[in-house]
């Protein structure tokens, strides 16, 4: 993995923490330890299971099949790449309800957002904190 690679697995893994402390402390139901990502060919390192988690990249290619899978709904995360802002570089990971209607219509509610910050540190990229919002 390169030091972008690390940090798209950093980013997952910090979101992982917020949804494991989301359905801890709001949530009777038992948290499905699968986590849907949309595919990016900058994501194509992150391996298959990270903290506990399976990681289902879901393209063209295989969406229908797990969207037919998971009754045609599922928690749909989309991985922004690499920015900066005001100095800080910054990967966002919003979750979103998906529903596959018509095989090829995919509709999605967006329910908040996870954004972690790396800061620029000895000549590296290090982990800052985790922001999270709502709409």
């Amino acid at each position: 993995m390169s030091e972008t690679d690390s940090l798209y697995l950093t980013s997952i893994e910090k979101y992982i923490v917020e949804i494991d402390s989301f359905y801890n402390k709001y949530s009777q139901v038992k948290q499905p330890k699968i986590i849907f990502i949309e595919y990016q060919d900058y994501l194509s390192k992150i391996p298959d299971s990270i903290s506990g988690y399976r990681v289902q990249k879901i393209g063209l290619g295989n969406r229908k099949k797990i969207f037919k899978k998971n009754k045609g709904e599922l928690r749909y995360v989309k991985i922004f790449p690499l920015t900066i802002k005001d100095g800080q570089f910054n990967i966002t990971l919003i979750p979103y309800f998906a529903e596959l209607k018509r095989k090829k219509h995919l509709f999605l509610s967006l329910s908040d957002w996870t954004r972690v910050i790396f800061e620029f540190k000895n000549g590296r990229l290090n982990y800052a904190k985790t922001e999270n919002g709502g709409i």
